[in-house]
């Protein structure tokens, strides 16, 4: 049978006191363990390898919200479990400045997140239109004669780096966007060809105003040819920069 250890949230300060209705994994009641003026948000839960299904995920990410709507919180990953409170408690004695700093750091923020995608059929024929150099290489190739192997390669190779050139300068082109509310981003690598860029932007939750009218601008820089989407506030899961010492904790964060 599995020893009880402590699901492990995220840290914040010690005022945070959470709700008694406030639940988390397998319906475990929300708490906080305290070392001076910081504290770890768990509950309790057998020490085991957790699957990231989604009764697992969906209230680790509810509490994470949740907390997060009150208080600053820095959030944990999914799925780190201590054998013990005395192994949590060790965490924020030995990482204390670290995560105190990394509260401070990350006060009154919240993460945005924007897409930026192509909105063509073809993605290669997109390319093809409004890159000179590209579409003279596939003419060359392609016109009026069977091309070889190597040919082709080469016509692939060169959609490739225009592909990459072109992600670049359009996600230069939308960071600019955000450069006066955006304190931070980062960038995630596109999951799809017609991906441009996915962003995660740090953004003052005070300045919900200057981001709205950022984001009104940034979608007015690009036409009919690609779509724009965001969502947040999220809590900052993409910029928490903390790399914790976990003497004696099999799964600690």
């Amino acid at each position: 049978m599995a020893n009880i250890g402590n699901y492990l949230y995220g840290f914040t300060d010690t005022g945070f006191q959470p709700e008694p209705e406030l639940r988390g994994l397998a319906g475990a009641a929300i708490r906080v363990i305290s070392f001076r003026e910081i504290a770890a948000v768990v509950s309790r839960h057998p020490v085991q390898r957790l699957m990231p299904s989604r009764s697992n995920i969906e209230p680790h990410h509810r509490v994470v919200r949740h907390v997060s709507s009150r208080v600053t919180l820095v959030p944990a990953a999914f799925g780190h479990i201590t054998d013990s409170e005395s192994q949590i408690l060790e965490v924020l004695r030995g990482n204390y400045e670290d995560i105190r700093d990394e509260i401070e750091r990350l006060n009154h923020r919240c993460e945005m997140a924007v897409k930026l995608c192509w909105n063509v059929g073809n993605i290669f024929d997109h390319l093809v239109r409004t890159n000179r150099e590209l579409r003279n290489l596939r003419d060359r190739v392609f016109r009026n004669r069977q091309p070889t192997m190597n040919e082709k390669l080469q016509v692939g190779g060169a959609f490739e780096a225009t592909l990459l050139r072109e992600r670049e300068r359009l996600t230069r082109v939308l960071l600019a966007a955000f450069d006066a509310v955006a304190r931070d981003s980062v960038s995630s690598a596109p999951r799809s060809e017609k991906t441009v860029c996915e962003l995660a932007l740090l953004v003052e939750q005070a300045h919900a105003n200057e981001f709205r009218q950022a984001l009104q601008a940034a979608a007015g820089m690009f036409d009919s040819s690609f779509t724009f989407e965001y969502s947040g506030p999220w809590p900052p899961y993409s910029f928490v920069k903390l790399h914790l010492q976990s003497p004696g904790a099999s799964n600690a964060a």
